[in-house]
Order: C-alpha cells, then sequence, then structure tokens
C-alpha cells in the first residue's frame, strides 16, 4: 500500500498552457518531466468553472446535486465523506494545505484533517498599487513549506507511517500580475520569446494600466470596454497579448514551484511509494472573439474551462496517455482504488484503478458540466453588467446551462434570458474553437443526448436547496468576494 497519498490542485489552469498537453510548450519543464512518469489524462472533465463547486466535487466524488455546493462561497456540509476522510478511516494521517479561501477549513473542505495539521495559507487581495505578491509567500501557498519538508522525514524514518496530503491553492487568478511583478514577466518573455507575442516593455506598462482599471468590465462587459475607451482592433489584439503573456509566465512560476515540491518527494526518498495526483479545479477562458466573456470562468461552457488536466503517478501505473473521457468525481475514487481502499457508497465517481492496471476496459463515461450560480451579494456586486444580470439575476437552478463531453463530442442546453433554452453541438476535434454549432435533432445521437441535457439539467434543480443552508451571511460572503478581488 502506497505510504504517501497527495491530491495536489491549483485553480484557474488552462490546460494549453502546459507541456504535456500542448506539445510546443517549453515553460513548463517540470509538469512535462513529471508527464513522462505518469498517467496524463486527455479528456478529463471537471464540474463547473467556479471553485468552491470544483473542490467539493473533487473532495466528496459527488457532483453539486450531490455535495450541494451550487455557487461559492458557501459551506460544506458534515454529512458528505470526504476524500481525508476516507483515507483517515484507513490509518493514515491527513493533512491539508490549505491554500484557497473558497475551499477553506473554514469553509468545512478540511474534514477528516485533526486542526494542528490543517495549515491555512490563503492570502487577502492585496489593496497596494505594488500588488504583486512575493515569491516566498507563494512557495508557502504551494505546500513548499518547513511542515510538508518536516512530514517526508517523518515518512522516511518511519516505515509504518502513511500519509494522505491535499493542496489547494491559486497562483494564477485573475488579475494574474497579482503573482509575477513586472521583471519576471519580462524576465519570461526574453527566456520564452514564442511566448512573448513581441510585447514590448512599454506595452506591458500601458495595457496592465488599463487592466488595473478597468478588469470587472473587461471580464464581464467587454463590448462597452472597447467602445468606451475606442480600442481598435490592434489594441485589443496588443491587450489580449499583454494579458496572455502575464497568464503564461503564472504558468511558468507555478511549474517551478510543482517542481521544488516533487523534487522534495525524490529527496525523502518516497516518490517509489507514493500515489501523487495533480489536478486543477477549472481552466480559464482568456480572449476568444467568439466566447460570451473574456478572461475568466464561472459562467462559461466552453473546452478552456470544463476541459482539464489530470496527471496521475502512481506504483504500478505504465506511464502513457488515457484517451477516455474522465471527469472531477473520478479522482477520489480512483486514488481510494489505487491504494486498495473501499471507495464510500455516496460517491458517484468511477474508480479507474482496475483500468489503469488494464484489468478491465476503460469505461465509457459521459463528463457533465454545468455553469455556475452566484450568491445574492455577488449579483448585486456584478448588477452594473447588463449581460451578467440577464443570466444570471437570481440564485436560482434553473438558469443554469449545462453540457455533457462524450469523447470529442460535446452537447449543450444553453439558458436564454431572452427565449427557448437552444441546444448546441460541437466536434472539439475538428473545431476546437466551438465556432460551427452542428446541433440537429433529426440525427439520433443529438435527440438522445439533448433528452440527456435536459435530465442533466432537472437533476440540478431537484438537488438544489432552497433554504440556503449552506450559504453565508451578506457580510460574511462580501469579505470572501474580497479575497480573490471580486468586490472591493
Amino acid at each position: 500500500m502506497p505510504r504517501l497519498v497527495v491530491l495536489y490542485v491549483s485553480c484557474t489552469v488552462n490546460k494549453a498552457f502546459l507541456a504535456p498537453y500542448a506539445p510546443g510548450v517549453r515553460y513548463t519543464p517540470n509538469l512535462q518531466a513529471f508527464a513522462d512518469e505518469s498517467v496524463v489524462f486527455r479528456r478529463h472533465v471537471t464540474e463547473a468553472g467556479q471553485s468552491g463547486i470544483d473542490f467539493a466535487t473533487l473532495f466528496t466524488g459527488n457532483q453539486a446535486d450531490g455535495h450541494g455546493i451550487y455557487h461559492h462561497p458557501a459551506r460544506l456540509d458534515d454529512a458528505h465523506e470526504l476524500v481525508a476522510e476516507s483515507f483517515a478511516a484507513a490509518g493514515y494521517d491527513t493533512w491539508f494545505f490549505s491554500g484557497h479561501p473558497m475551499a477553506s477549513v473554514e469553509l468545512n473542505y478540511g474534514q477528516g484533517v485533526a486542526p494542528e495539521h490543517a495549515l491555512e495559507h490563503a492570502l487577502p487581495f492585496p489593496k497596494s498599487a505594488k500588488r504583486t505578491y512575493p515569491p516566498a509567500v507563494l512557495e508557502r501557498l504551494t505546500a513548499n513549506t518547513a511542515e510538508f519538508a518536516a512530514l517526508l522525514a517523518r515518512l522516511a524514518a518511519e516505515p509504518d507511517y502513511r500519509a494522505f496530503v491535499q493542496v489547494a491553492f491559486t497562483v494564477s487568478h485573475e488579475p494574474y500580475d497579482l503573482y509575477v511583478s513586472r521583471e519576471q514577466t519580462l524576465d519570461f518573455a526574453r527566456q520564452f520569446p514564442e511566448a512573448a507575442h513581441g510585447v514590448t516593455p512599454a506595452e506591458l506598462e500601458r495595457w496592465l494600466a488599463v487592466y488595473a482599471e478597468e478588469r470587472h468590465a473587461l471580464n464581464w462587459d467587454f463590448a462597452s470596454v472597447v467602445q468606451r475607451l475606442q480600442l481598435s482592433s490592434a489594441d485589443v489584439e496588443r491587450l489580449a497579448a499583454v494579458l496572455e503573456l502575464v497568464y503564461a509566465a503564472c504558468i511558468h512560476e507555478f511549474d517551478g514551484f510543482f517542481g521544488r515540491f516533487l523534487a522534495g518527494i525524490q529527496a525523502s526518498g518516497m516518490a517509489r511509494e507514493s500515489v501523487l495526483a495533480f489536478t486543477v479545479d477549472h481552466g480559464e477562458l482568456l480572449r476568444r472573439a467568439n466566447a460570451r466573456f473574456q478572461w475568466t470562468h464561472g459562467l462559461e461552457l466552453c473546452p478552456e474551462v470544463l476541459d482539464v488536466p489530470w496527471i496521475l503517478r502512481a506504483p504500478g501505473l505504465e506511464p502513457g496517455a488515457y484517451e477516455g473521457v474522465t471527469r472531477s468525481i473520478d479522482v477520489m475514487p480512483t486514488l481510494l482504488g489505487l491504494c486498495g481502499l473501499p471507495v464510500p457508497s455516496a460517491c458517484t465517481g468511477t474508480d479507474l484503478a482496475p483500468a489503469l492496471h488494464g484489468a478491465e476496459a476503460p469505461p465509457h463515461l459521459f463528463g457533465y458540466s454545468h455553469t455556475a450560480l452566484w450568491p445574492e451579494e455577488r449579483i448585486r456586486q456584478f448588477a452594473a453588467y447588463p449581460q451578467v444580470n440577464s443570466l444570471l439575476p437570481a440564485n436560482d437552478p434553473r438558469l443554469l446551462s449545462v453540457r455533457i463531453r462524450a469523447e470529442d463530442r460535446v452537447f449543450k442546453l444553453l439558458h436564454r434570458p431572452a427565449g427557448e433554452d437552444g441546444y448546441e453541438a460541437y466536434d472539439l476535434a475538428a473545431d476546437p474553437g466551438e465556432t460551427r454549432n452542428l446541433f440537429d435533432r433529426a440525427q439520433d445521437e443529438h435527440r438522445r443526448m439533448a433528452e440527456e441535457l435536459a435530465r442533466y439539467k432537472q437533476r440540478l434543480i431537484a438537488g438544489f436547496d432552497p433554504t440556503g443552508r449552506n450559504s453565508l451571511s451578506e457580510e460574511e460572503t462580501l469579505e470572501y468576494l474580497r479575497s480573490l478581488g471580486y468586490a472591493r
């Protein structure tokens, strides 16, 4: 039985910026080296584009109608058996390096972890103009800490000791320049000019100043910013190039943090006795002309947000690509299965360990996803943006849009405020940017998937608790929203 099991989850990572998923990327060498020793899941799907929902899915092996989180911030109910609780019941010492405010110990995402092992490192949103976090602070956020080093030393010294570690954080959430300074970004551009898009220092300063002033409006009401600031198409192109550069620099910095985390495990001698799963809560949509919103996540059903990385290294697993559709709900049962431990009966995910070991054929799975809801306080905060307000005027599950991935085909049922909800279908292999809606109810598969989408949405509506018992007070909600810069 593996003595160290790690579930390492970053936030807001677009897999097109990672070498294992985009062969031309040079700036994530540590992830590439890890992938070379691991199973790389090529069609992995998360539940929603919102952290509180997605971390709940990873930690419970259930979707929103099971774990009850439809928006963040919200408290996770005690009734659920979390992955840490399952490992604790099997005799593992459990640890939580908690660096994400929307999936924190305070919000009950640390169930199964003793208080002294629940280490909170979430960062307050900076209020000053010089707002980039120091690298040493981010090292702690990514579990490169003395506590983790001591845990590795104990594992090396005590052959009977076992530990489960969950890590949750973000170093790439917007605003992206929180995590890399101007100097780091320019240095990154010099090292990796193919990712710099020719951005000059003057352009970096100019467009990051616009971004600092207009960030929310750029995310949620882009067309109005273009009109109000009289931005030309060339201006929009350079703004997008600057933000993509800064985001790529964030991902490069994250790769360094992850590399140092891996190096600690290797130096301790525990690599051969460990199961290590790297994944993310959700991705990020950057600038795409046909997208509803830009530089954001929660209200989009696009592949940049929902099709996310999962890379898994474990004793006895042959490295290579896993081509079938997998889901965030499958991570928990698979980790338990790889350790020979029982999966809780309430978990709706699939244990993929038999398929990974070659004992069974890979199961044929659909990946179910949906948009997020927002708490009433956030709805009020964003009431100034008409497109958002029309889509999400209330915390009501009937306003959700839903998506199903089947191999490289995706089917969507989109909530449309002005008229009847609409169906869409895309072939991601031929059309990754989702420019051609192929939905045709005359096709048998499309008709069946339309029915399945409608059933899925009804399941989410039925599972929603209108009492709001997991919700926070308005004051608490506002404080959490400020922690990620969603509110001032």
